[in-house]
């Protein structure tokens, strides 16, 4: 069964959203670009309103993600039983930083999992090296959110080798990067762990800004829906 995420902004969007049948609560900074991070104060009400509710959280832009900041956020967030820390790995030449973050970190329950993108350094040969250096999962998005999906950067041969590979480890696996309603049924049969939504769920694609319960119910539809 292929899951939903569905990428929210703040309270607000996180009451309406669970309103709807959505396997994650993605809380990201929409306004800060790829993987804005909404900030502990902001998680930590969503983690109150919602605790039974599977939840991840995007830990922001940084190229390294080594360093204090970024480090002393995954702990207290790790302490506060988040699901998923979802990191980016914007430049293949950090791969090392990663490592020492993934062996210094002790995640215990949450799973750390690393965002490679579509339109920005993509290696499929870099996505064992993240596995073997500890990420729980891996998924590809966009960084530029200029309307480009993943099916507009990569053949689907591309998204089936990393499916594969990542299925292989017994990893999650998900897709997400500027999809559409009309992407979902191809997408299924390739049959990710998660397809993740941001755009397809607000009243305009392009502002990315304003959450739509009907919208998102449309594309839980088509995601839950059988074959």
């Amino acid at each position: 069964m292929v899951g939903f995420l569905a990428s929210i902004k703040d309270i607000d969007e996180a009451t309406i959203a669970s309103k709807v049948d959505i396997d994650i609560l993605d809380l990201k900074n929409i306004n800060d670009g790829a993987l804005g991070f909404v900030g502990i104060e902001l998680i930590s009400k969503v983690k109150i309103l919602l605790p039974n509710n599977i939840l991840s959280v995007t830990m922001g832009n940084d190229i390294n993600p080594n360093n204090s900041s970024n480090i002393k956020n995954l702990k207290i967030l790790i302490e506060k039983e988040i699901n998923y820390l979802k990191i980016g790995m914007f430049d293949k030449k950090y791969l090392s930083e990663h490592r020492i973050i993934l062996e210094q970190i002790n995640f215990k329950n949450t799973k750390p999992i690393c965002v490679i993108f579509a339109d920005q350094d993509f290696d499929i040969n870099n996505v064992e090296k993240l596995i073997d250096m500890g990420y729980q999962g891996i998924m590809i998005d966009t960084c530029h959110k200029n309307s480009k999906s993943i099916i507009d950067l990569l053949s689907q041969k591309e998204i089936k080798d990393f499916l594969k590979i990542v299925k292989s480890y017994g990893m999650v696996c998900g897709l997400s990067g500027s999809l559409k309603l009309d992407h979902i049924q191809m997408l299924k049969e390739l049959n990710p762990d998660f397809l993740g939504f941001r755009g397809q769920l607000c009243d305009s694609s392009k502002a990315r800004y304003k959450f739509n319960i009907n919208l998102a119910k449309e594309v839980s539809k088509k995601i839950k829906l059988d074959f």
